[in-house]
């Protein structure tokens, strides 16, 4: 049983245990034999600072995420950001890769349940996010170079720690046959569903069950009335549900609440379903892209872009069923 915002102190052991460093102002705009990577942990000071916020980075393809503030510590919204990651496992940095991120912008929200349940909105936030692959578990370094209103900033060297396995599972895993409640085994939609109105039609089927159809599966742990950061409402209004209306008759959609309502609503205590524990999660909101095959194609956490998922959807859709012969045979 966790109290509410213990919840979030997980994931920020995680992002801790990830032995993230940043160096404000740090070392040259190019050149891999002169990026350092100070282990000296420095916060504040920086025109504008940055933060991974992924529970867990691990080898293999990631989805990182990284958000901006500014001395203020408000969030930065407006810049262009550009990555060069660094394998850190030797005498000196040896760069790797580099990728240009894509902004994901969102409004926050939530659904007021002390105001007739209306969505409130709450103001703007948004995420820098790049898919880098990492080779292998250890230290890992990212020169983050940004451009704000038409001046680049003195790129700033992060260190971060990339795990063997991620908390949560991995791209090509199998994914769990979670059987949690739905409309057929909940006492109520209101037991199983925070968003108002109810998304009844994301609550008709279990995983396990899901799985067995042969269908790709879309799936959200997200809690719309309850998300602290206030990005689960936003994720389902503006991924889940364009996408439900767009490709339901292909794809089977599933929303999980990941916390048990009844303790939430009544002592503010989230208290991770079953489901959240089979799937390790210690954040949200979450969306997985499951393949016909029944093994996850893509994961992403936090602020999501429709696209970034519709592109994957569209994939999995166009792979054949398991054991069909390739065309021509």
């Amino acid at each position: 049983m966790i109290s509410r915002g213990a919840g979030r102190a997980l994931a920020g052991v995680l992002l801790a245990a990830a032995a993230v460093v940043a160096a404000c102002g740090g070392g040259p705009a190019s050149g891999t034999s002169q990026v350092s990577f100070p282990t000296v942990v420095t916060l504040g000071g920086c025109e504008v600072c940055p933060q991974i916020n992924n529970q867990s980075l691990a080898v293999g393809d990631n989805r990182v995420s990284i958000g901006l503030t500014d001395r203020q510590d408000n969030q930065v919204l407006d810049a262009r950001v550009h990555l060069r990651f660094y394998d850190l496992s030797g005498r000196a940095p040896v760069f790797l890769s580099e990728a240009e991120a894509q902004f994901v912008p969102i409004t926050l929200a939530y659904v007021d349940s002390q105001n007739a349940n209306r969505e409130t909105t709450s103001g703007a936030s948004g995420v820098y996010v790049a898919h880098a692959t990492f080779t292998k578990a250890g230290d890992w370094g990212v020169q983050i170079s940004i451009t704000r209103g038409g001046k680049a900033l003195k790129p700033i060297p992060y260190r971060f720690t990339v795990l063997e396995h991620s908390s949560e599972p991995e791209v090509g895993e199998p994914a769990p046959p979670s059987q949690q409640q739905t409309v057929a085994t909940a006492p109520n939609i209101e037991a199983i569903d925070s968003s108002y109105p109810p998304r009844t039609a994301m609550h008709e089927i279990t995983v396990a069950d899901a799985l067995k159809t042969g269908k790709p599966i879309v799936l959200a742990f997200a809690t719309p009335a309850f998300c602290t950061s206030r990005t689960c409402a936003p994720v389902m209004d503006t991924v889940m549900d364009p996408l439900y209306a767009a490709y339901h008759d292909q794809a089977i959609f599933i929303h999980i609440e990941p916390y048990d309502l009844g303790p939430l609503r009544q002592s503010n205590i989230e208290e991770p379903v079953r489901a959240t524990r089979e799937w390790r999660l210690q954040s949200e909101p979450w969306i997985f892209v499951i393949g016909r095959d029944r093994r996850i194609a893509a994961k992403f956490e936090g602020p999501t872009a429709k696209g970034e998922v519709e592109a994957v959807l569209r994939e999995v859709l166009a792979a054949p069923l398991p054991g069909t012969p390739p065309a021509g045979h």
